[in-house]
């Protein structure tokens, strides 16, 4: 007896199945032909060039010996929003949460880092020659502002397991040429010594010491900055905020001696390697768990001057997913703007890729397609067909919307004669040659354009 199965009419009536009048057929009227908002679709062209991208960062990384990974896409939400929130009041509906009923809530994730350093930790990464370092290059979700897709690339690199200042200089000098190699000029580095938990409890008293007299006098932003986290009270623009705030100590008066060598050690690794930099004491971490050192990385164009990543010792993030002392250094990139500029280079060169189109006119010819495909196939020609055409016209045309070198012909007559016709597609001169000879004359061909 047979199993009972789902029958297709229970389907057919979850999905919404409706009669269309007119052709008689059944159709899902729910379904939205539409990508999700603020998402888009990478097809052609454009996937052509992301994968040359790829090659690209995995081939620089890799010689600079950053291992990559992939992560899963989704993580647990107290992993990822521990790591990413730097105080509970800031807007989780940013996220995109999946709750799960009798389970921890999971979360598309909106970084990479917290699930790099999981697996750090996870796959036992402490056992192997420290530090460890890896990048990923992967889709994350967040949606963030108006003018940002939800669904974007990121580039992150990883440095676990050693604290020495060299970590920073040795990722902020991979960046550099990661960058150069992608013909990214004028690039210059923003630091800042952020101090680590210490430093910044005696300076968070001296700020609020500062500011008990004066807090009559500031703007409701710096007063709810006092109360809520003392550090946003560096970011107001108020020009009366600003006069009060030019009285305050600095920070550099707090440092203990292990962040001021920590600092100096990575300015002068930076001066050695001539790699332009410039001390922000206005930058800041994005999260609160950065330690010591900060940096971001700028681009000028003219008169522009544009972020294109940021990096930070997150030596305090490792302590929270697993208390056993380690340390770390990550950076996050905007792939966006390497993909601009690949796809600006490539535009400027033109694509030297050798390609025929493979016309067949009969049932021989086209039985016969399927060995000379194979054949072109083990040599590295790309060929390209339509078998399902039979009209000669029809292929031709199609031959020519593709913009292939050659286009190669064969009807009954030519697979009798064990030859081939080929046309080339720019002067339009054709010559026959036998099967045994096609492939060293592509071959040649290839050779002449390259």
């Amino acid at each position: 007896m047979a199993k009972k199965g789902i029958r297709f009419v229970d389907i057919k009536e979850k999905l919404n199945h409706k009669i269309d009048s007119k052709r008689g057929i059944k159709t899902n009227k729910s379904i939205v032909l539409k990508t999700v908002n603020k998402t888009k679709d990478v097809f052609g062209h454009n996937l052509k060039l992301w994968k040359s991208l790829e090659h690209k960062i995995e081939k620089i990384l890799g010689f600079y010996q950053y291992n990559k990974i992939e992560t899963p896409m989704i993580e647990y939400a107290e992993l990822v929003l521990g790591a990413t929130l730097k105080n509970e009041s800031e807007n989780k509906k940013q996220f995109f949460l999946v709750e799960k009923s009798g389970e921890k809530s999971i979360i598309l994730r909106p970084e990479l880092t917290s699930g790099m350093v999981r697996s750090y930790f996870e796959n036992k990464m402490q056992n192997q020659n420290q530090p460890v370092k890896m990048y990923e290059l992967g889709q994350v979700f967040w949606d963030k502002t108006d003018n940002v897709f939800s669904q974007f690339y990121q580039l992150s690199l990883e440095a676990i397991g050693d604290q020495s200042p060299i970590v920073e200089v040795e990722m902020i000098n991979t960046i550099k040429k990661l960058l150069e190699d992608f013909k990214v000029s004028n690039i210059s580095f923003e630091i800042n010594n952020i101090g680590c938990e210490h430093c910044r409890d005696a300076y968070a008293k001296e700020i609020k010491k500062f500011y008990k007299e004066r807090k009559t006098k500031l703007c409701s932003k710096c007063k709810k900055a006092l109360k809520e986290n003392i550090w946003d009270i560096f970011n107001c623009s108020e020009e009366k905020c600003k006069a009060i705030r030019s009285g305050l100590t600095n920070f550099e008066d707090f440092w203990c001696s292990d962040c001021k060598n920590h600092f100096a050690n990575i300015v002068e690794y930076l001066e050695f390697l001539k790699i332009p930099y410039e001390i922000n004491s206005k930058l800041w971490g994005v999260s609160k768990f950065e330690t010591k050192f900060v940096f971001k990385i700028n681009h000028s164009d003219g008169e522009k001057k544009r972020n294109i990543g940021f990096g930070v010792r997150h030596d305090d993030l490792i302590k929270t997913i697993s208390n056993n002392g380690r340390s770390g250094v990550g950076a996050t990139l905007d792939v966006s703007v390497l993909f601009k500029l690949i796809r600006d280079q490539k535009a400027d060169k033109e694509d030297k890729d050798f390609s025929v189109f493979l016309v067949q006119i009969g049932d021989t010819a086209k039985r016969k397609a399927f060995e000379i495909v194979e054949n072109l196939r083990k040599e590295n020609i790309l060929v390209k067909t339509n078998l399902s055409k039979d009209s000669l016209r029809a292929q031709i045309a199609i031959a020519e919307k593709e913009k292939v070198n050659c286009i190669l012909v064969i009807g009954q007559e030519e697979v009798m004669r064990g030859e081939v016709i080929i046309r080339d597609f720019q002067s339009g001169l054709q010559e026959s040659v036998s099967f045994a000879k096609l492939i060293p004359n592509l071959i040649k061909r290839k050779n002449q354009i390259n």
